[in-house]
């Protein structure tokens, strides 16, 4: 079952899992190198989540027209708040990442890389969530399309 969890969200759930993936992705890295490598996994991640953000605002804008114009209420509500509540998960991709590298964060030798793969995991777990709401938001908005119109 973890197995199956992880290929949909994106991220291991297991904590042998987590230590695996860490391993492989750290491989012979400094703490440095490790550090750069996560950081710029955790960045894309940002930069993808403001992406998502943006596309969900159009769809937003989609789903007031459809309602603006009578479409299936059924479907539009939902698909509305679905958007909402995806762009309320991915808008904490955005903040800061400064946390993990207060001195606490890391009491131990690569306990900084540990922190910024946690980072990448939970943003990666966020995303992919609200990627799967605007999916479902988008498959809503369009039943509603091609439902008649009351």
């Amino acid at each position: 079952m973890r197995g199956f969890l992880w290929r949909v969200f994106g991220v291991p759930f297991g904590a042998a899992d987590r230590s695996a993936l860490f391993a492989t992705l750290v491989g012979g890295r400094s703490e440095e190198a490790a550090v750069d490598f996560l950081r710029a996994n955790a960045s894309h991640n940002t930069e993808k989540s403001g992406a998502l953000l943006g596309a969900q605002g159009i769809f937003v804008v989609v789903d007031i027209f459809a309602i603006d114009h009578g479409w299936p209420r059924a479907a539009i509500l939902p698909a509305l708040l679905l958007l909402l509540v995806g762009a309320l998960v991915v808008m904490t991709n955005l903040r800061g990442t400064l946390a993990v590298y207060r001195p606490t964060a890391s009491p131990t030798p690569g306990g900084h890389a540990r922190a910024v793969f946690s980072l990448v995991l939970s943003r990666t777990l966020r995303f992919n969530v609200a990627l799967y709401l605007t999916f479902l938001s988008i498959i809503l908005l369009g039943v509603a399309a091609i439902a008649p119109a009351r």
